[in-house]
Parts: structure tokens; C-alpha cells; sequence
């Protein structure tokens, strides 16, 4: 099922809409550079996707073909109201791959020139639900950006309080 197909309501496990990508693992690339894509993502990416840039351009993302395609629209339509979005859209067609697919055992060869641009030599990635996509990135650096979090945003609830009150945070 792709993420744009709603399942109808029952209450049952198996009959629900689709959430989003949520929920995060660690799992660990092989020496061939291949990694585990979480059953639990699986269907709603769909049996072809993308693997491309996340909207931030700092990790990997797997896209399902029509998110894939939402994310280079996005920055066509940029392109038209500021040319220097053009370096945007370039780097990432440059970084995009379409058409992948999983093997039977659940396992996507990451291209090797996007995994040495945003993994490096890491071994180990944390492969975030990011409701839209799915974002890889180095388990290390992961960690790094949660404790970033908890110092940015060492109080969310007042956070989101001014925000519904309009006031800057």
C-alpha cells in the first residue's frame, strides 16, 4: 500500500490508515553497504522508491516514488521564483536514485556515492520515521542531534504555548 491509499477504519491492527513513517531503529550497514529497511516501513515505501536527500540536505532519505516526486516539484516551483534555488534542484537530481527496491530479505544497497556524501565510513545509522520519508543517518550523529534537542528545546510545552499565543519563542 503506498502512503496516499487510505485503508478504511475498523479498529482492526491490519485495517488503518497510513500514520506516516514513525518510529526509529539502529541497524547496522554491511561491508557491501547494504542495511536493513524496517519491516514496519516497508509496504507504505512501496516496492519501488527513492533514495535521495532528506529535505534538509544533511542525511539520507527514502522516499515512496510520489513523495520522491512532491520533494522535486517543491524545488522546480522554487527554481521559477529564485534562480538560485536552482543549486538546490541540482544537487538534489545529483543525489537522487529512482526506481530502488529491497531485496527479499528486507535489505536496500544504499548508492555508494550518496552513502560516502551523508554516512561516510559509519557502520551504524539510526533510520528515522520522518512522516513523509524515512531519514538515515549516522547512529552517532543521531545521538548528537538528540542532545542538541534536549538543549534547544529543554521546555517544548511552554514552546508550543507561545506559539498558539502567537509570541515569539
Amino acid at each position: 500500500m503506498r502512503p496516499s491509499e487510505a485503508m478504511p477504519e475498523t479498529g482492526s491492527s491490519d485495517e488503518y490508515p497510513f500514520l506516516g513513517f514513525v518510529g526509529s531503529y539502529t541497524h547496522g550497514i554491511d561491508a557491501k553497504g547494504r542495511m536493513i529497511i524496517p519491516a514496519s516501513f516497508r509496504d507504505p515505501l512501496g516496492a519501488r522508491f527513492a533514495v535521495a536527500p532528506t529535505p534538509d540536505f544533511q542525511a539520507i532519505a527514502l522516499y515512496p516514488l510520489s513523495g520522491w516526486m512532491e520533494r522535486r516539484d517543491e524545488l522546480m516551483a522554487l527554481v521559477r521564483i529564485n534562480a538560485r534555488a536552482q543549486r538546490l534542484l541540482d544537487q538534489f537530481s545529483k543525489y537522487s536514485y529512482v526506481d530502488c527496491e529491497a531485496d527479499n530479505q528486507g535489505r536496500l544497497l544504499l548508492p555508494q556515492k550518496i552513502r560516502a556524501w551523508r554516512l561516510g565510513d559509519a557502520r551504524e545509522v539510526d533510520v528515522n520515521g520522518a512522516v513523509n520519508h524515512i531519514r538515515i543517518m549516522p547512529a552517532a550523529d543521531s545521538r548528537e542531534q538528540d542532545l542538541r534537542f534536549d538543549e534547544e528545546f529543554a521546555d517544548p510545552l511552554a514552546m508550543i504555548a507561545a506559539m498558539q499565543q502567537g509570541k515569539e519563542f
